[in-house]
């Protein structure tokens, strides 16, 4: 190859490199990984993903707190009284031989303490043990929602990583006609320069090289967003180098069509939320309703009160205790409907959870169907755009060997040129497309777990 088409080759890889890469000239090598890599990875420090399981250990906590509720609660309090002015009472003057009058008496000591230990046991609350069902559902929920995470994720990181094979294999493919169209150049210099060829076929040969650079310059940048991208999805740094690793190929249509389950939507995690939030609206409602029912408990105190005119508290004369224990019965007699009306509140938001249910299921079965038949539409444009490139790839090198030949004029070299370039875009759009609707088919199916196994 010539001095000029290496040249022209260097600058696309460097434009490549420096595009894709971000990193520093003296970073070492970017490590290439493969889909799986990439979601184990995301799997492992994707931000959402963490966030979801801090839910999730959130929801274990509040399940913990709705259960200590049952237990025993006991308090400890102590407090000391200094008081600076007495409070003055009027007695009676009879009292003190001076009938008809009012004698003001300060009445009680400077100091006093208060030391003492209270307990308190639920015998029976009927909310309280059904407010544990709903803090263990809301865990089941907080799981649910983890696991809704993981899916998207899944999905969000693939549906990228497809992007980025799409733009390196259009990039490489922009690459390589660039090469050829160098080669092509720099032997009509030398056939204009023995006049056998036009200037003006040189000139529109560099203008479509020029118009190739750029192509291949917002490719480039294309993908270099795309990478960025992705290692958002994956919690990756940013400063951090690697590079995608694949090829998609027109695998086999029956694979996937084959491999639905019947009865998947009942397994769809969209479904199994709105079934949680169907049985929280039922635990709701009966725990408003339990709100009319009576409540027991028990409760004991026990302290130790200290007065004197001076704070001498090792003086035991100065020390009184006081115990009780006792049974509480609390019943709810009349509340001006509140309660009712909360019920109320209640079985409307369930029955909107209701319609939600049915609107989903009908939504899981609608896009399975379409899910399948647009992976059908996919593999047939796959494979129509597969055999256009096979031609104009074919066309492509004989125009070429024509044009050598003198039997081909330049504007027909460039019109299948372009042909041909449009001819493999094409393709690599429709192969991206046919993986993408297989990534559709598995959500819709509820199987994108599979992927992290292929």
């Amino acid at each position: 190859m010539n001095k000029s088409n290496t040249k022209s080759l260097c600058l696309s890889l460097l434009l490549l490199c420096s595009c894709c890469l971000g990193g520093k000239a003296q970073d070492r090598q970017p490590v290439r990984f493969d889909l799986q890599e990439c979601l184990q990875y995301g799997l492992e420090n994707s931000y959402e993903l963490h966030k979801a399981k801090f839910g999730t250990q959130e929801s274990e906590a509040a399940h913990k707190e709705a259960k200590s509720a049952l237990l025993p609660q006991l308090n400890g309090s102590v407090s000391v009284t200094d008081n600076l002015k007495l409070a003055t009472s009027m007695m009676p003057g009879d009292f003190f031989g001076m009938p008809g009058e009012l004698i003001g008496i300060e009445m009680g000591v400077k100091y006093s303490a208060v030391a003492g230990i209270e307990l308190e046991q639920v015998v029976f609350d009927a909310r309280l043990f059904t407010g544990i069902k709903v803090s263990q559902n809301a865990r089941e929920l907080a799981l649910l929602k983890e696991r809704m995470s993981k899916e998207e994720l899944i999905y969000n990181i693939s549906n990228t990583f497809y992007d980025i094979l799409y733009s390196q294999s259009l990039l490489q493919n922009n690459i390589k006609t660039l090469g050829l169209m160098d080669s092509i150049y720099m032997k009509m210099e030398l056939q204009v320069a023995l006049n056998i060829t036009r200037e003006i076929d040189l000139n529109r040969m560099k203008v479509n090289i020029s118009n190739m650079k750029v192509d291949i310059q917002k490719t480039a940048a294309t993908l270099s967003q795309q990478m960025n991208y992705l290692k958002v999805l994956m919690g990756m740094p940013l400063e951090y180098r690697f590079l995608a690793k694949g090829n998609m190929e027109l695998s086999p249509l029956e694979i996937y069509l084959s491999s639905v389950q019947e009865n998947y939507a009942q397994n769809k995690t969209e479904l199994l939320i709105l079934n949680n939030e169907k049985k929280s609206g039922e635990l709701e409602i009966r725990q408003l309703r339990q709100a009319y029912l009576p409540t027991l408990s028990l409760f004991a105190s026990s302290s130790y009160n200290f007065e004197n005119e001076q704070f001498t508290i090792g003086k035991h004369p100065f020390w009184s205790n006081g115990t009780y224990f006792g049974v509480k019965l609390s019943i709810p007699i009349f509340d001006g409907g509140a309660k009712h009306h909360k019920i109320r509140q209640a079985q409307f938001r369930l029955r909107q959870v209701e319609e939600d249910l049915k609107q989903q299921q009908q939504t899981i079965e609608s896009d399975g169907l379409n899910a399948r038949r647009q992976l059908q539409v996919a593999f047939q444009s796959a494979n129509a755009q597969q055999e256009n490139m096979e031609v104009a790839e074919k066309s492509y090198k004989q125009g070429i060997m024509l044009y050598q030949e003198g039997l081909y004029s330049i504007t027909d070299l460039l019109d299948i040129e372009k042909s041909y370039r449009e001819a493999q875009s094409a393709y690599t759009y429709e192969l991206s497309n046919y993986h993408k609707s297989i990534l559709e088919l598995k959500k819709s199916e509820g199987a994108l777990t599979t992927l992290l196994n292929q």
